[in-house]
């Protein structure tokens, strides 16, 4: 392989200094929003106590409200505080100079923002809220055991449902409801915000939030009229002729055939967009200038 371009030995050594530097820029900052379920259960108690109540400890309900925030938290703002400083002129001038090939950077940096930081985000967080559910049993089951209690929840719905639904015509059950069919949502919403720290100068998350915004009117202003020019009308005329599962999947063989491979349609469709991502990043980093 090409050495100007991928040099394995080199971009390991790359690769540990772009994750040192992403714990001097961002270090504090995950530490707070990997804690933010034990600063919760704390200001929870203490308030409780002040006012005379006593202490009560925070509920799974509580605790999860502040693991998505948290969450959300770490996958807008990581990517414009570990990297944003590439676009400015004195830092970026200098990070351009590193001998190491875009294509290097590139991959550092996908794997600083989809792998690293999200890793350790749920292993410490995760690791907390477990801690103070084994100290305190007031709090009810961790926020890990309910995720996957939910999960096994939702196959038994669907399983116990089976005298009323065709089971020709659902997806995999078992893969909706497992956490692995997310984890590529999650890398793209890292690569988007990645894609928008190395875009523009100021207000990074702000702006991608913006521009991700107008994208999606624009997209649904184009695929609704097509999915909808003729879909609702046979949908309204299979409903009230009461068709059969069977008569529905030959009178819509795509349309069936994507919901019962949904897993697959979602993991294909999320694939080439991270692709996509990756490639604009890639180019984006290798054409910038100051």
């Amino acid at each position: 392989m090409n050495n100007d371009v991928l040099n394995l030995n080199r971009f390991g050594r790359y690769l540990v200094t772009d994750i040192k530097n992403a714990i001097s820029k961002y270090g504090i900052t995950l530490l707070v929003m990997t804690t933010l379920s034990v600063t919760g259960y704390l200001i929870a108690g203490l308030f409780s106590t002040v006012i005379g109540s006593g202490w009560h400890s925070l509920s799974i309900m509580g605790r999860s409200v502040l693991f998505g925030i948290s969450m959300a938290v770490v996958l807008i703002s990581s990517p414009a505080r570990i990297y944003g400083f590439i676009t400015d002129k004195k830092e970026g001038s200098s990070y351009l100079t590193v001998p190491v090939s875009s294509l290097e950077k590139t991959i550092s940096m996908v794997i600083v923002c989809c792998i690293v930081v999200p890793f350790v985000f749920f292993a410490v967080y995760f690791s907390f809220d477990q801690i103070i559910c084994l100290l305190d049993s007031d709090c009810g089951q961790s926020i890990l055991y309910v995720l996957n209690e939910g999960r096994d929840g939702l196959l038994k719905v669907f399983t116990d449902m089976n005298m009323d639904i065709d089971f020709e015509l659902m997806p995999d059950l078992t893969a909706v409801a497992g956490p692995w069919l997310y984890m590529d949502d999650m890398a793209q919403a890292s690569l988007t915000f990645l894609l928008g720290a190395l875009l523009f100068k100021s207000s990074k998350p702000a702006k991608t939030i913006g521009c991700m915004i107008l994208i999606s009117i624009v997209l649904s202003m184009i695929t609704i009229p097509v999915v909808t020019n003729g879909a609702v009308e046979k949908f309204k005329m299979a409903a009230e002729l009461g068709m059969t599962p069977q008569e529905i999947i030959e009178e819509f063989p795509v349309l069936s055939w994507m919901v019962k491979h949904a897993t697959l349609v979602d993991t294909i469709s999320d694939t080439t967009v991270n692709v996509a991502l990756f490639l604009l990043i890639w180019l984006r980093v290798k054409r910038i200038k100051h």
